[in-house]
C-alpha cells in the first residue's frame, strides 16, 4: 500500500508503491551535516591530539591549517544542526528529540534481543515506533557526547577565560566524548551498511524512503499509525 507523507510545507508522494517516507529532506540534512562535520573533526582532532598523527594533517596543509579546519568545522556541527530545529521544517527534530527521551517498556524489550540480531540473528521484540530501542540509545549517546564535546570544547578554545581547573577537566572530557562517539558511529556504519537485517534502513537517509517491508518489520508501531494517520487526510 503506498503511504503519502504530507506536511504543511509540502507534499511528498511515494516514488514507488512499495515505499514509505522515513526521514524528510531536513531530517537528512541534518543526519549528513552532522556525520561529515564529525569525521572532519575527529580526523583534525587526532592531528591535535597527537605528534603521531600530525604528519597525516599534510593532506590539510599542516598542523595549523589543521587546527584553523577543526575551529571552523566545530562551528558548522553546532550551528547547522541547531538551526535545523527552528528553521524549514522543525517538527521531526523536535518529535525526534521527544521520541529518545521517552523510553519505554518496548524500546527495553528491542534493547534485551538487539545483541542476537547485532550478531547476526533476529531479536524477537514487540512493534516499535519510528525509532525503536538501540536508535534511541544511540541518538542519547549523540546527544550527551555533543553536549559535552561542545562545551569542553569552548572551554579549550577560550581557554584564557576560564580557570585553570576547567580547562584541565576540559580536555579528558573532550577525548573521552570522542571516544564515546566514535564507538557509537563504528557501530551505526556496521549496522548501516553492512548487516543484512539492518542495512535496508539505509536508502531511508538517501532519498527518505524505506520498503514497506522493512517499516512493518522494524518500525510497525510508527507504520501502522503513518497509514491511519493518512486515511483521515
Amino acid at each position: 500500500m503506498a503511504v503519502k507523507m504530507q506536511t504543511k510545507n509540502q507534499t511528498q508522494k511515494p516514488i514507488d508503491p512499495n515505499k514509505v517516507l522515513r526521514f524528510t529532506k531536513g531530517e537528512r540534512l541534518s543526519h549528513w551535516v552532522h556525520a561529515i562535520a564529525f569525521f572532519v573533526l575527529l580526523f583534525t582532532g587526532l592531528g591535535v591530539l597527537s605528534t603521531v598523527f600530525q604528519p597525516v594533517m599534510t593532506v590539510f596543509g599542516g598542523i595549523q591549517v589543521a587546527r584553523v579546519i577543526h575551529r571552523g568545522v566545530a562551528v558548522v556541527f553546532v550551528a547547522v544542526v541547531g538551526l535545523m530545529f527552528f528553521v524549514g521544517n522543525p517538527r521531526y527534530h523536535w518529535e525526534w528529540l521527544k521520541s529518545v527521551f521517552n523510553f519505554t517498556r518496548a524500546d527495553l524489550q528491542h534493547v534485551t534481543a538487539f545483541p542476537k540480531e547485532f550478531f547476526g540473528g533476529h531479536g524477537t521484540y514487540p512493534p516499535q515506533d519510528k525509532y525503536n530501542g538501540g536508535e534511541k540509545i544511540n541518538s542519547l549517546i549523540t546527544i550527551f557526547g555533543s553536549v559535552f564535546i561542545t562545551l569542553s570544547g569552548v572551554v579549550m578554545w577560550f581557554a584564557p577565560s576560564f580557570p585553570v581547573v576547567l580547562v584541565r577537566w576540559a580536555y579528558p572530557v573532550h577525548d573521552l566524548s570522542m571516544i564515546m562517539m566514535t564507538a557509537a558511529a563504528i557501530g551505526h556504519m556496521y549496522l548501516g551498511l553492512l548487516h543484512p537485517d539492518s542495512n535496508p534502513a539505509l536508502p531511508g537517509m538517501l532519498n527518505g524512503y524505506v520498503s514497506t517491508k522493512f517499516a512493518r518489520a522494524h518500525h510497525a508501531k510508527w507504520y501502522e499509525r503513518v497509514k491511519n494517520e493518512q486515511k483521515n487526510v
